[in-house]
């Protein structure tokens, strides 16, 4: 996942850097390079949550309750962007047949986040752990586009391409600030001391329900 949105956080930012940068070659390793770094920064999450096959012994907090919706949300904004921009380009010319193209990834992203989620509630140390991960990686690539996207209008209306028509406005806009949002909730909520609790006491086996014998 490092790689594709290093990749993608690259293009971004080569539109907006002077010179001819474009899609900068580099952004790909780089991100894999980001993305293993947060993953090991990120391990001791594994250790914390039910083990396979294990039952938490108590309901999920509002914050681990809320982090998982937060997710489901993530998986709603990337299937309505992806429809969007096909009602955005109803000719279909060379960059929508190029963005329909990538549904099957939307796809299993979308799937991965299901089952992160999915794992929240069931205080799993390992959804914890990839949450955290892909929402910051998510996140830097949010931000990236927020920042492009800002370039991009400052330059349309330096050369008098303004107004960029409505739809699209919203659509560009609201796309990177939404997950940017996303990431930074789902991350703030995951790390509080109540998630924390929540996750740590799930290791703890249920009170046995047999009190010692009275004689």
């Amino acid at each position: 996942m490092g790689a594709i949105t290093g990749a993608r956080a690259a293009c971004h930012l080569g539109g907006v850097l002077p010179g001819p940068y474009g899609c900068a070659p580099g952004g790909a390793p780089t991100g894999a390079l980001v993305g293993a770094l947060l993953a090991l920064g990120a391990l001791p999450l594994l250790g914390q949550g039910t083990r396979l096959g294990e039952l938490a012994a108590h309901r999920p907090t509002p914050t681990t309750t809320t982090a998982a919706r937060l997710i489901w949300l993530a998986i709603a904004a990337a299937l309505g962007r992806w429809l969007a921009e096909a009602a955005l380009n109803p000719q279909m010319g060379l960059e929508g047949i190029e963005w329909m193209a990538i549904l099957p990834v939307v796809l299993v992203a979308a799937t991965g986040l299901a089952m992160a989620a999915q794992g929240l509630l069931d205080r799993r140390g390992w959804a914890r752990w990839a949450a955290v991960v892909a929402c910051s990686l998510l996140g830097i690539t949010a931000l990236a586009g927020l920042v492009d996207w800002t370039g991009a209008l400052l330059r349309s209306r330096a050369d008098g391409q303004w107004p960029i028509p409505a739809e699209r406005v919203a659509v560009d806009l609201a796309t990177p600030v939404l997950f940017l949002a996303i990431s930074v909730g789902v991350i703030a909520l995951l790390i509080t001391p109540a998630t924390s609790r929540d996750f740590r006491s799930s290791r703890q086996p249920p009170a046995s329900t047999n009190g010692p014998t009275s004689k």
